[in-house]
């Protein structure tokens, strides 16, 4: 099973940490830490205690970094 989090207003995919990191081939720890220091995209939400960031910006914000789409 693989559980996906929509946003109602915008219905974008909202990805956890473990998930931006596995996307943009970084550790979590990196990605956290960029997303902190303003280097990554900020996160949207917090649900039940996990941090979520909007998957098209973090798509886009991969694609910037690489100069190709992932």
């Amino acid at each position: 099973m693989r559980p996906t989090i929509i946003d109602e207003e915008s219905g974008h995919e909202l990805w956890t940490a473990s998930e931006c990191a596995d996307y943009s081939g970084t550790a979590r720890g990196t990605f956290t830490s960029y997303a902190t220091r303003g280097r990554a995209p900020k996160p949207v939400a917090k649900l039940h205690g996990l941090t979520l960031w909007d998957s098209t910006v973090v798509k886009a914000w991969v694609a910037e970094r690489t100069g190709t789409p992932n």
